[in-house]
């Protein structure tokens, strides 16, 4: 009879598959993380090498945090993986290739023990497989956290090396870029982004941030949003400003907002997608402006147990008529309420959640109801409680409602009942207006 304690059976059955098999668990690893991130064997019989020695190096690390369950966020790389990771700036891999081969590496190792654990090949005495997995896939979670924040801070440490190396203007390359100082050509050779294409502008920020943490983000967002390419303008005053190329296919915001995790105290601002030089101009712009009207007047949400909410992360679309209204924020806020009536309290949030679908889809009840995944019935029942408290019928055609509506949705989402109210105290005390440009 085992005298193992529950946990240290559950983890030994996971350290003891990789000890008997390091050279299948590295190969299982190094051909799943080649297959999402094909730049790691296309930079250079070098750099696959180091890459392929990496995945191998890992493993005494994991196999032993996993076990024990002990691990220092501190820790240093293996020095096989820090070599690679020091290499990969110079040759053109991004940040957020080296984020997904830690993700796609951990996925990996965890689906591969767990097939393992169904045939039985690794598992002996009793005991619920299912809870051996739950077990060994919180402390690889740990690890593979905390060896990937090394590894970023590795890779940052080298970028800004090469950047002071190769770029030592690229402040003043993206301002000339903005102001169209410089043509297309120039701007993509100083800064190694591509202008003709569709940029979405973004400004990562937190009171008291570092550097690190917003780069962290910033490169989850390109994974997220599929880019092509990333630009970032080194942070100043606890923001980090950047473009990225993102494909028509890139997902929405509200997409983003369930799939990214934004740690507590960071927030994300998105212009909308443009094309082009000018487009790069515009995205920046909205971003910026974004950035701006969020800090003033809406006070991040205190929730820390959920993925991005609304407040997290901003999309310009969701402030444009602010933006357009914050000139006279006084008749903006009467106007909401003589359009909105009662419909602005914040027990009616789950009306003005079926309002704002049901504008989406263009006064449509069927697909409204359908993204709300309630009856059709009942999305009209809704419609028709937001008529009588507004006391007239709605139409998805009523300008004057849909602006009022949008007006209000800022504040709603933090539940207050005033439009407008936080913006015209701040104007009021004698806050600048919105500034832009890369060094705000």
């Amino acid at each position: 009879m085992s005298t193992a304690s529950p946990d240290s059976r559950r983890v030994t059955a996971f350290a003891e598959w990789i000890d008997q098999n390091p050279d299948d668990v590295a190969d299982k690893v190094f051909r799943a993380c080649v297959t999402a991130v094909p730049s790691f064997v296309t930079n250079g019989r070098e750099i696959e090498s180091a890459f392929r020695a990496t995945c191998s190096s890992f493993l005494p690390a994991v196999s032993k945090a996993v076990a024990t369950g002990e691990f220092s966020h501190g820790a240093p790389l293996p020095p096989a993986a820090e070599h690679l990771t020091r290499r990969l700036p110079a040759a053109g891999i991004k940040l957020v290739d080296l984020v997904l081969t830690y993700d796609v590496a951990g996925n990996e190792l965890l689906d591969a023990f767990g097939k393992e654990l169904r045939d039985g090949s690794c598992w002996s005495g009793g005991g619920d497989r299912a809870d051996t997995l739950s077990v060994v896939m919180g402390r690889l979670f740990r690890f593979r956290q905390a060896a990937l924040s090394q590894a970023m801070a590795v890779y940052r440490q080298e970028q800004k090396q090469l950047q002071r190396r190769e770029i030592p203007d690229m402040r003043e390359a993206v301002r000339q870029a903005l102001t169209g100082e410089l043509g297309d050509a120039e701007a993509e050779r100083r800064l190694g982004y591509r202008m003709n294409t569709r940029h979405v502008g973004f400004v990562v920020w937190g009171a008291g941030a570092t550097e690190a943490t917003l780069r962290g983000v910033a490169a989850r967002l390109c994974s997220e949003l599929r880019a092509r390419q990333d630009l970032m303008v080194l942070p100043h005053g606890h923001a980090l400003h950047g473009w990225l190329s993102v494909p028509e296919s890139a997902p929405g915001v509200d997409v983003l907002r369930a799939r990214l995790s934004v740690p507590d105290g960071i927030r994300i601002s998105l212009g909308m997608p443009h094309y082009g030089s000018n487009g790069f101009r515009i995205t920046h712009r909205e971003a910026l402006e974004t950035h701006s009207l969020t800090d003033r007047s809406m006070p991040q949400s205190a929730r820390s147990d959920a993925p991005a909410d609304a407040s997290r992360i901003v999309s310009f679309r969701d402030v444009a008529a602010l933006v357009f209204a914050s000139r006279d924020v006084e008749l903006a806020r009467h106007f909401v309420r003589s359009q909105l009536a009662g419909l602005v309290e914040p027990r009616h949030s789950v009306l003005r959640e079926t309002l704002r679908v049901w504008f989406e889809e263009l006064g449509s009840p069927t697909r409204a109801a359908r993204r709300l995944n309630v009856h059709v019935n009942t999305l009209v029942k809704r419609l028709n409680r937001a008529s009588d408290i507004v006391a007239r019928p709605l139409h998805a055609g009523d300008f004057a409602f849909r602006y009022a509506f949008e007006l209000s949705r800022i504040h709603h989402m933090n539940g207050v009942s005033e439009p407008c109210e936080t913006l015209t105290a701040q104007r009021t005390a004698g806050e600048d207006e919105p500034r832009t440009g890369p060094g705000r």
